[in-house]
């Protein structure tokens, strides 16, 4: 009786296991729909998103039952991917979107700020060395050609 009862803590323990998988599915599932990188190298994501679940399976039966795999595990698996996707997969998938839609916009904006700042910072400083060049180059010739001409008019009119 004793181990019955066991198995089926590891299987209710097992079904938590394939909501894992479900929640990494949705979060999966929510990168593909808000980047479009992601669509056009799908294979590489696929295959990343695969090793990711067999690594997940691994972890879950690994703590449970030290690699005594049973076949009860994978029906364990797929029926708590099952019960996460039938129930609250739809509202999963919502959350992450607007998770995912907020981190990218607000990077956007922080991005937008920046570069907006150091745009204007680059006409600061230039406007800057602009006007010291100003200084330093053409008000002394300035300055000289004036004195020229004063010294040409007194030359001339005496």
């Amino acid at each position: 009786m004793g181990f019955f009862v066991e198995d089926i803590g590891i299987f209710y323990l097992t079904i938590y296991g394939g909501i894992v998988i479900g929640l990494l599915f949705d979060f999966y599932r929510a990168l593909r729909a808000n980047f479009k990188i992601v669509k056009k190298i799908s294979f590489v994501f696929d295959v990343t998103f695969w090793i990711l679940i067999t690594t997940v399976i691994f972890i879950t039966i690994n703590l449970l039952e030290r690699f005594d795999l049973r076949y009860y595990h994978f029906v364990a698996l797929f029926l708590g991917f099952i019960l996460y996707y039938n129930t609250i997969s739809k509202y999963i998938f919502t959350m992450f979107n607007k998770i995912i839609s907020f981190i990218t916009s607000l990077f956007k904006k922080t991005i937008y700020y920046i570069v907006g700042f150091l745009n204007n910072l680059y006409y600061i400083i230039i406007y800057s060395i602009h006007l010291i060049f100003d200084i330093i180059c053409y008000i002394p010739s300035i300055l000289l050609s004036t004195n020229r001409k004063r010294k040409k008019k007194k030359g001339v009119g005496a």
